[in-house]
């Protein structure tokens, strides 16, 4: 492929317990990099999660995701012909991961970094993470013109369009190993709840065993009740928003992590 999908970002107030619950739920493998102070980072061996600490004038929650690619000078030849609303910006040389950072037509960002990189190390290295029990494989975005973002990423990234179940509203692309799925967004569909924005919406993880991750889940939310996922539902207003992920999800479980941010689980 062209471009892979090699890491996703989320910012949090409370980004060391995060660290330690996706450590501690999932089984994965903390970064080698030596800044805590900056982020933390874990992985599946081929994807990336860097989780930011939020700073003054931020949002929390899942932020953005970033891709490695054959060439640089391609991506910005190939958006400049697709959409006059996509944008690029380098970024500082410390970011070797995100070497430069971008937008689609709709504004959702995504960083970038070329595969000749020779910082490209630690949870951000094309590494066989095949044999652990959990792996991500998915990235959802609710956007306005899913569409057209869609056609964004097959013309420029080359990610290719996955076949939709009958009645499926989304798009859906793949690298090979990870889909980023576009969800249209329409503020009609969140009559009854709170409006929840356009951006990133949830992350997809697989695992090997779903009832042994019940388990899991189970044990360490009990033991130390800080690493305890947080459950769907529970009012009227919750329920709704339970229901309408379960309606947009694809794997057969759904839940939040301590911060609340939404995790499609699958064994599939």
């Amino acid at each position: 492929m062209f471009a892979r999908i090699n890491h996703m970002a989320m910012i949090s107030s409370d980004y060391p317990l995060l660290e330690r619950y996706y450590r501690s739920l999932f089984g994965f493998v903390n970064s080698g990099r030596n800044n805590p102070e900056a982020s933390t980072v874990v992985g599946d061996g081929n994807v990336g999660l860097n989780i930011l600490p939020r700073r003054d004038g931020y949002v929390g929650g899942i932020d953005h995701f970033g891709m490695v690619v054959e060439s640089l000078d391609k991506v910005s030849e190939r958006m400049k012909k697709a959409s006059a609303k996509a944008g690029m910006v380098k970024r500082p040389s410390y970011r070797p991961f995100a070497a430069y950072s971008a937008h689609d037509p709709d504004g959702n960002v995504f960083d970038l970094a070329e595969e000749s990189s020779k910082n490209l190390d630690d949870v951000y290295a094309e590494r066989n993470g095949e044999d652990r029990d959990a792996m991500f494989n998915r990235f959802a975005i609710r956007t306005v013109n899913a569409e057209e973002a869609a056609e964004f990423y097959a013309d420029v990234f080359e990610l290719q369009l996955t076949n939709r179940k009958e009645g499926d509203p989304n798009y859906h692309l793949t690298d090979g190993k990870v889909t980023l799925s576009l969800m249209p967004w329409k503020i009609e569909e969140f009559v009854g709840t709170s409006i929840k924005r356009p951006g990133p919406d949830h992350i997809g993880i697989k695992v090997k065993n779903l009832d042994h991750f019940k388990s899991e889940m189970k044990r360490i939310g009990e033991k130390n009740t800080f690493l305890a996922s947080r459950p769907l539902g529970g009012s009227d207003e919750a329920n709704r928003r339970r229901d309408f992920f379960a309606t947009n999800a694809l794997g057969k479980l759904q839940l939040s992590d301590p911060d609340g941010n939404w995790l499609d689980i699958t064994d599939e």
